[in-house]
């Protein structure tokens, strides 16, 4: 290659570069102080269930959610797990109602909801927090790293215009965790998933 092509493929890249930060820069963040209402979320542990009855397997994840924003909200949460294997799984899809009957007797917690009879008003202060028990399908079990994606516990958004079409997409500020399992998940049982960051998104 010429002198001059590889000046021009080094000027190509450092663009590239240029611009890839730039778009970082420009995609909006969490404010460092919350501009609007945001719930306390205490988040619990992700866990693999075997249903004894036909060998599926599922995640399944805990919380509490407490309103201590002054006023009463609406809990309508969404949770979304990210699989290196590519998978996207939306939580209750494809999840029998008794199994997550049978994991809620497994825990023994009676105050326990599953994502659809928790949805609804969430009233101030501590006494009327909420526990919820939240479900996939694990269709896979060789991964090795899972992001869950948590929206619904703030009101923080960003608007942002697509570059393809140029449409405008609304964004929510979203609890990002990120878990990684070292070998064959199968085995670990329900021993809890290790959990490697968390942090906050605008998705």
């Amino acid at each position: 290659m010429s002198r001059k092509g590889r000046t021009w493929r080094a000027a190509a890249a450092a663009l590239a570069v240029l611009l890839a930060a730039g778009a970082a820069l420009a995609y909006p963040r969490p404010a460092p102080v919350p501009p609007r209402w945001e719930l306390e979320f205490k988040p619990g542990e992700l866990r693999l269930y075997v249903d004894p009855n036909d060998g599926a397997t599922y995640w399944y994840f805990t919380y509490m959610v407490t309103n201590r924003t002054g006023r009463d909200q609406v809990w309508a949460p969404v949770f979304d797990l990210f699989t290196d294997r590519g998978e996207i799984l939306r939580s209750g899809r494809d999840v029998p109602s008794r199994v997550a009957a049978d994991i809620k007797d497994l825990l023994g917690n009676e105050f326990l909801e599953h994502q659809n009879e928790i949805i609804g008003d969430i009233y101030h202060g501590r006494d009327h927090a909420k526990e919820g028990l939240v479900v996939w399908l694990a269709r896979r079990l060789d991964v090795n790293e899972i992001s869950l994606f948590i929206a619904g516990t703030s009101g923080e958004t960003a608007v942002v215009v697509n570059p393809l079409n140029g449409e405008r997409v609304l964004l929510r500020k979203t609890l990002q965790r990120d878990y990684l399992i070292p070998g064959d998940a199968l085995p670990r049982g329900s021993k809890p998933v290790e959990l490697e960051a968390q942090h906050w998104v605008m998705r």
